[in-house]
């Protein structure tokens, strides 16, 4: 098999329901009932996407275990290649192979040809290959390399040898291991004497071909396309899947797409690709491509992270509401290997200034990327070389001739004033000619000379938008957009609208939590007899709001070793006491409240250095020396140990301080089973309405991904306490504005214990509470939240061939917001749908909460029954024949409503609910959280 080598498996055998059926309703049986193939050889795969398949084939050699567990996790089945009948000296696995064995070569690919029958191989095959295999988990071994002997034995008693060899060795694999899937490319010449043992058969080259030996790509010849075409029906006369593995340029996507119909066409699964197998190919489904590589210079971002990004902290948000997750990579590290078509959305860079190290190497590497067909976006400084070739691929030229003083605005169109225009250019000349009619210039300049340049241009292979035209600043807390970064966006995508997952609403309505970070537990509030404020707080608002709140303690406040120790017989009763209330979820908030997290240092000195606050970089607690181990596990081991009630855990770890925790901190959370949340900056008010106000979801690092909180708490709003101290009620203006026209977010009531150490502020609280209730929402927790924004990351979005849309991974995760575009849902045809709400915000559709969904889309309004809006989640969903469906919801501690439609005549059955029509639905509302099942039958 051309490519690196590797092994796929299959879910299960399947029965054909027309092999040859060429009807679209045939094409689609097929679609439905055969499993989705894929084959990824090279290192670092895209788990993301590759996780969307049925099969996956892989090599074992290239893959991490962490990358294998990711593969698996939504049921794909991972099969390893496994090179039968040649050696490869490059293969560290393949180093003890015997060498006298091998009586052979492979000049295509500088391999050797092992002897099948040599009883020296056998065994290094079963006992070595196979085994380690088998122990790391696999579930099936893809058979490569089976007919390599005729290369020393065409035909004849010498071809039959290798062939009774063959056989021997698949039948003894199968019965040391009868569970395990075997995948055969080719070895046809076996086919009747192994069929009942092996999972199905792949062949490459059915319609598209590329040939090593001169690098071309061409068509398959009649002849061929017959002869192997005739080799499948056999295959699937067995009852087996025939696999054809096509292969065609990266950029030719869309020759791609028609290939794999055309396979699809005559019964057989395909796998449309490029030769190395390191493309995202496209198969019975075309993964949606939702990560954007984003290039950074660590040298210039503070303290060399990605928080301190303008892509982070500006670009990300507006990636979050397009449904495209961001992926931070330094200039200063390899790039990912592979093709990144199919594999990104896009490549960006944002640097704020010229790069210091030298981009030579990654301009080069760009062009190679631009051609393969994945789309580029430069913002900010430019910061790639483009005088050389990668320029001329853009069809854009630096203009270096200009009379700065002179510039003025020639024109500009709609992707250009977003939320503000300046008069002028200002200091920076950069900009572009255009080299070719395909590309757009969005903002042009033009000196009293008449030299013209853009700075802002998109085109088909992606767009650039310079300084200083992206947004204009006033201070650290005040800027806008000058460009209109979701159009600009869209355009330099070239996007294609897709449903887009969405962490904001669920089952119609806007998600809410609410948590509290355990700072000044020990104080006292300005009340009569000065209670602590954890006593405040208990009765003003805990006792009063029941909602699933969120809540922390501080451990070195007023635990062993504490800053109060002298509290401890005071405050660990009234944090037992909050703690079992039955509405209040568990979670840390450190030992020692690091306010600065990266210039902490293992074994530090607590209490040491100061922020630009004049805050140490963390409590003075007496001989601690700081450590990630005690700051995560050792608050979690205390508060699980001495205050938790029982029955109940810490689940949540809610970041301290400047809130931006190094990779070890979130891997031991990870550890623990903990949850994370905190971080961000969100807080646009009226006086301030710029979505530069409006922080990203999440930052990832390393293998890790930090959820942030989606509105900033009340210190921001009171100026750290100060004055007003009422101003925690403007966070109502920050849950209207990032809720229309777009909403950007979920309702997070966030606050600090000494929101109750005075009236004016714990007033402004109960105001929000009280609001916030008027509204549609859907209460839930910290850690319930935290998992949704987590899963939001890399849930599968994907096309099917036959037309419908496959969802993968939306266990937590349940909601699409559907673009205008794509009409509404088939409820009828559709798997999985529950929910769906047309609302100003847009089209939202909420899903069942499994592993996957199949979502068919037309122009009709969704007539059969439905829930429309409802406040608690989704536990269980069928949809029957007749078209009603059998629904169990469960809310988070408050008491249950949900809304159904789009009901007829259909009888309704919701035991324990009071029903009430409003308009054309009929709306529930429960005495508890249930769970509640509705039954809707309509026949």
């Amino acid at each position: 098999m051309s490519g690196t080598r590797t092994s796929a498996g299959f879910r299960h055998a399947c029965t054909w329901l027309a092999a040859l059926a060429t009807s679209l309703l045939g094409l689609t049986a097929q679609a439905a009932t055969q499993p989705s193939v894929a084959f990824y050889y090279e290192a670092s795969p895209p788990v993301e996407l590759l996780d969307q398949f049925d099969w996956v084939v892989v090599d074992a050699d290239a893959v991490t275990e962490r990358e294998h567990r990711g593969l698996a996790a939504h049921g794909a089945e991972v099969f390893a290649y496994l090179s039968v009948g040649e050696w490869d000296a490059d293969r560290p696995t393949d180093a003890q192979a015997p060498q006298a064995a091998l009586v052979g070569s492979n000049p295509d690919w500088d391999t050797r040809i092992a002897d099948l029958s040599d009883d020296g191989w056998r065994n290094h095959l079963l006992d070595q290959r196979v085994e380690v295999l088998i122990d790391a988990g696999y579930d099936g071994l893809f058979l490569d390399t089976l007919d390599s002997y005729r290369r020393f034995a065409p035909d004849g008693p010498a071809a039959h040898a290798q062939q009774l060899a063959l056989v021997s060795l698949i039948d003894e694999i199968h019965r040391r291991h009868p569970n395990l899937k075997l995948l055969l490319n080719r070895g046809f010449e076996v086919l009747g004497q192994v069929h009942d043992k092996i999972a199905g058969v792949a062949a490459e080259s059915l319609f598209r071909e590329w040939t090593p030996a001169t690098g071309v790509y061409g068509g398959v010849t009649p002849s061929r396309q017959q002869w192997l075409q005739q080799q499948f029906e056999r295959v699937r006369g067995y009852g087996l899947p025939a696999i054809a593995i096509d292969y065609v340029p990266a950029a030719n996507r869309e020759l791609a797409r028609q290939t794999a119909r055309r396979i699809l066409d005559i019964g057989a699964i395909p796998w449309v690709t490029t030769p190395g197998l390191d493309q995202i190919g496209v198969g019975l489904i075309e993964p949606i491509p939702r990560r954007i590589l984003i290039f950074y210079d660590a040298d210039t971002a503070e303290k060399g992270d990605v928080s301190n990004l303008d892509a982070f902290r500006y670009l990300a948000p507006i990636l979050d509401y397009l449904g495209y997750s961001a992926e931070y990579r330094d200039i200063g590290t390899p790039p990912p290997p592979g093709i990144m078509q199919g594999r990104y959305a896009a490549i960006l860079s944002w640097f704020p200034s010229p790069p210091a190290r030298d981009t030579t190497a990654l301009s080069a590497w760009l062009s190679a990327q631009v051609s393969s067909g994945v789309r580029l976006i430069l913002m900010g400084d430019q910061g790639i070389d483009l005088s050389q070739g990668l320029g001329q691929q853009l069809g854009i030229i630096n203009v270096e001739s200009v009379e700065t003083s002179s510039l003025k605005i020639r024109q500009h169109d709609a992707l250009v004033g977003f939320e503000g225009m300046p008069e002028g250019p200002g200091i920076y000349p950069a900009g572009y000619r255009l080299l070719a009619e395909t590309n757009t210039a969005h903002l042009t300049l033009a000196d009293r000379n008449g030299v013209e340049l853009s700075p802002v241009v998109t085109g088909p292979w992606g767009g650039v938008a310079l300084s200083p035209w992206l947004f204009q600043e006033a201070s650290d807390s005040q800027q806008r957009w000058i460009l209109d970064p979701f159009s600009f966006i869209a355009k330099s995508l070239g996007m294609e609208d897709f449903p887009v997952p969405d962490a904001t609403t669920e089952n119609g309505s806007r998600l809410w939590l609410t948590h509290i970070d355990g700072d000044a537990f020990i104080s006292r509030g300005e009340w009569p007899g000065a209670p602590f404020t954890g006593e405040v707080m208990r009765d003003r608002i805990l006792k009063r709001y029941r909602v699933p709140t969120t809540v922390s303690i501080v451990e070195g406040e007023f635990g062993e070793g504490g800053t109060h120790p002298e509290l401890r017989t005071q405050l660990e009763p009234l944090a037992r006491e909050i703690f079992a209330l039955p509405w209040v979820e568990i979670a840390t908030h450190t030992y020692s409240h690091p306010f600065d997290w990266l210039d902490l240092k293992e074994g530090d000195l607590a209490g040491q250095g100061r922020t630009p606050a004049g805050f140490p970089f963390n409590m003075p607690l007496a001989g601690y020396h700081f450590s990630l181990e005690r700051e995560v596990a050792g608050s979690t081991a205390y508060i699980n140990h001495d205050l938790a009630p029982p029955g109940k855990k810490v689940t949540t770890i809610l970041w301290s301080g400047d809130a931006v925790p190094p990779e070890k901190a979130l891997a031991i959370s990870e550890r623990l089973g903990l949850t994370n949340l905190n971080g961000g900056n969100t807080h646009i008010t009226r006086d301030n309405p710029s979505l530069t106000q409006v922080s990203p979801m999440l930052r990832p690092i390393g293998h890790y991904l930090q959820v942030l909180a989606p509105e900033i708490n009340e210190n921001v709003y009171t100026d750290h306490m100060t004055t007003p101290k009422w101003g925690y009620r403007r966070v109502l203006e920050t849950f209207e504005l990032t809720d229309l026209p777009r909403r950007l977010k979920p309702i997070n009531i966030y606050y600090h214990f000494y929101s109750a150490a005075y009236p004016a502020s714990l007033r402004a609280l109960e105001e929000v509470y009280d609001a916030v209730q008027q509204q549609d929402t859907l209460p839930l927790y910290a850690s319930t939240y935290s998992d949704i924004a987590t899963h939001w990351y890399d849930l599968g979005v994907a096309r099917r061939l036959d037309g419908a849309w496959q969802i993968t991974g939306g266990s937590s995760l349940r909601t699409l917001r559907l673009p205008a575009s794509l009409g509404w849902p088939d409820l009828g045809r559709s798997i999985g749908v529950v929910s769906v709400t047309d609302i100003e915000q847009g089209r939202y559709l909420s899903l069942d909460g499994q592993q996957r969904q199949i979502l068919w889309l037309g122009q009709a309004f969704p007539h059969q029954p439905h829930l429309r809006r409802a406040n608690g989640r989704t536990t269980a969903w069928h949809r029957a024949t007749d078209g009603g469906f059998s629904l169990t919801l469960e809310a988070e501690q408050v008491a249950l409503e949900a809304e159904l439609t789009g009901l007829g005549q259909c009888h309704v059955k919701a035991p324990g609910a009071r029903q009430h029509r409003q308009g054309d639905s009929l709306v529930l509302d429960y005495s508890g959280p249930g769970p509640a099942t509705i039954e809707v039958s309509c026949g």
